[in-house]
């Protein structure tokens, strides 16, 4: 007779043996299933099966390899959203692309080696680059038929921004020679200046001084205010003098640019013939004065340097020179100053110092007037001529006071041609 606890036993085992083999069969069926099911997006395709959507496709010459992978869904352009079909970018070699699932739709995009995304998403990729389209200055040439004293080379530009003629004195080369110097020495210390007709300031626009070259190297700038409808109606011009610490400085040539016939709004290099200017002598001489303000001292000081040329009267035998100056105040002659007399000269040197006492707030009224005097033991002398510096004169008389008060408390020395 049988235990009573083995039936217990024999009938636990049995039902652990129905339950391990079930867990079993779930288990079998379930892989069989996930075999034979197509994948969902998101995980990659396991086994031989391949999508319905893929069973036409096929490829003669190469295999296309289908892989799922997770890579952003290529833009319109570089595929095509029709059922079962294939984009092809190139006909270089197909590699594996991703491919989107879709509840209704499945597609492939073939592409070559170099990937479509790399034109596609780069920024710089149409853009207009300026470096591969570089614009070269115009160079232009002024030559002329008469005799050359050497060359000016130089760039201008209209800046809009600004409203200003930008002008860039670059060089000059093969100036004349020093007419003050030896014969061996030859080069003199020429500088330039710099100026636009009709006038649009009162800037004196000057170059440095370059000593003992002919062959002057500048690299400065100077810029003009005016409106570019003013510039084309305008004329740049250069003019080239030899400095002289001593005396007067010499002009050797001038460079005039018509600028209605330059286009300014682009870049223009300039190389131009340097022409002599022909000054013709003042008929009655010249003077050579000085002029400086001191406003602390509330002093102006005329030095009276030299004079050349000087046509005296006939009626007298010789020549005794001397320079009388003259203060007038709103047309009011105020004070008389004069110099020491030279004898028997057409180009007599003083160098003598006048000093007048005038306030900063009257200097805009006041006029000097220079009289140069043949000097006569019997009578007043004879008159041989004149010049008037002021603020309202014309030409280089207006000009010479405006410089010298830009430049208080430094001496301005001018030419002055005499007149009647």
């Amino acid at each position: 007779m049988l235990h009573p606890v083995v039936p217990i036993i024999i009938c636990a085992v049995v039902s652990i043996g129905i339950l391990v083999t079930a867990i079993l069969l779930c288990r079998h069926l379930k892989k069989r299933r996930r075999q034979m099911c197509i994948p969902n997006c998101g995980y990659d395709a396991i086994g031989d099966c391949k999508p319905p959507s893929l069973m036409s496709v096929s490829s003669t010459s190469q295999d296309v390899q289908i892989t799922k992978e997770h890579q952003r869904v290529q833009p319109r352009s570089t595929s095509i959203s029709s059922r079962g079909s294939i984009s092809t970018m190139s006909r270089g070699s197909i590699k594996s692309d991703p491919f989107t699932c879709n509840e209704e739709t499945s597609s492939i995009s073939a592409r070559s080696d170099t990937s479509v995304d790399s034109y596609v998403f780069d920024p710089s990729f149409g853009a207009i680059r300026p470096d591969l389209y570089p614009r070269k200055d115009a160079v232009l040439q002024q030559s002329s038929l008469d005799r050359s004293f050497g060359r000016l080379h130089v760039r201008l530009k209209y800046d809009f921004r600004t409203s200003d003629l930008v002008v860039h004195l670059i060089e000059a080369q093969d100036l004349p020679p020093s007419e003050r110097l030896e014969p061996d020495v030859g080069s003199g210390d020429p500088y330039i200046k710099v100026s636009l007709e009709p006038t649009v300031d009162e800037r004196v626009r000057q170059s440095s001084v370059k000593r003992k070259t002919a062959n002057p190297f500048y690299n400065e700038y100077f810029k003009f205010p005016a409106t570019y409808d003013d510039i084309k109606e305008s004329s740049l011009v250069f003019m080239v003098y030899d400095y002289d610490k001593f005396s007067r400085h010499k002009l050797m040539g001038e460079v005039r640019i018509d600028l209605s016939k330059v286009e300014t709004s682009n870049s223009v290099e300039m190389w131009c013939d340097v022409q002599k200017q022909h000054q013709e002598s003042a008929e009655l001489g010249e003077v050579l004065l000085s002029l400086s303000y001191l406003p602390t001292a509330e002093r102006l000081t005329v030095v009276v340097m030299k004079a050349k040329d000087l046509r005296v009267p006939t009626t007298t035998p010789s020549s005794d020179p001397y320079v009388r100056i003259t203060l007038v105040v709103e047309g009011k002659k105020v004070k008389r100053k004069k110099t020491s007399v030279k004898k028997g000269t057409h180009n007599p040197v003083w160098n003598e110092a006048l000093s007048f006492n005038i306030p900063a707030e009257l200097l805009p009224k006041v006029t000097l007037e220079c009289h140069v005097v043949d000097n006569d033991l019997i009578g007043h002398g004879e008159f041989v001529g004149c010049v008037m510096i002021g603020q309202t004169r014309a030409g280089n008389e207006g000009k010479h006071w405006g410089e010298m008060m830009q430049n208080q408390r430094k001496s301005i020395a001018m030419w002055h041609p005499l007149h009647r």
